[in-house]
């Protein structure tokens, strides 16, 4: 018994030492197979990150490529050709070509019409208050929304005129655009800009040398502006035959 217990712990003994040489070779190769395995991943993740930033270069190339008209724009509208030309024209220099110094005093009536009345229409419903509460006569309610009806009247004929009368004329230093200055409803100043082909002639117009008031028309546009040689000046006469054409 005790031999044959003595060649089991003999066999197991040299089973053991191959097993633990075996175990710490494979402990030892283990992380450099881990390593090996990571090294595809790395440059697989590497290939893909220099193709995302390849594609950002050239969608930045993309983008900052001139991009050519499309032909689609040959048959736009002459109106669109009109206002192309028009917005161009807001950036050249212009030259005074005609001024109505009298446009001041049509901006100041103008303010004071608009601010006379906002208050008649201020002070009516008030009237009105104290009218249904018996405190004043119906004499001072009729007064009152006469002058408010009058004013509004008033005001209405009189920024229809004072909107379209024109204060200064220029001509670009191209002679290709032409900017009208004249009266908003709230007395502001607004510029319209118009290629001068669209402008129409005084002599096609109608309207004589001797007329006090002459009419400022374009092809493209049904809006009438109005202005006055008699009472303004013409400061280039040689633009303003360029614009408007000799007339008798």
């Amino acid at each position: 018994m005790a031999a044959a217990w003595l060649c089991t712990g003999r066999t197991a003994a040299c089973t053991a030492a191959p097993f633990g040489r075996s175990l710490q070779k494979e402990l030892w190769t283990r992380p450099w197979r881990r390593e090996a395995a990571r090294l595809p991943w790395i440059a697989g993740s590497w290939q893909c990150l220099q193709s995302q930033i390849q594609r950002a270069h050239g969608a930045r190339s993309y983008l900052r490529r001139p991009r050519e008209p499309s032909v689609c724009l040959s048959h736009l509208a002459p109106a669109a050709v009109v206002q192309q030309k028009a917005v161009r024209g807001r950036t050249e220099e212009f030259k005074l070509v005609y001024r109505f110094p009298g446009i001041k005093y049509c901006r100041m009536l103008s303010r004071l019409k608009l601010l006379q009345t906002a208050t008649s229409m201020i002070m009516l419903p008030p009237i009105c208050y104290l009218y249904l509460q018996g405190q004043v006569s119906q004499n001072i309610l009729l007064y009152t929304t006469g002058i408010a009806v009058f004013a509004g009247a008033m005001l209405y004929g009189m920024s229809y005129f004072f909107r379209r009368v024109i204060g200064f004329i220029y001509l670009s230093e191209t002679g290709q655009t032409v900017r009208v200055a004249h009266l908003t409803f709230w007395g502001r100043r607004n510029d319209i800009y118009c290629p001068i082909e669209t402008v129409v002639t005084l002599d096609e117009v109608g309207d004589s040398k001797d007329e006090l008031l002459h009419q400022f028309k374009r092809y493209n546009s049904t809006d009438t502006l109005y202005f006055t040689i008699k009472y303004g000046q013409i400061v280039d006469r040689q633009k303003f035959t360029q614009i408007f054409g000799e007339f008798v």
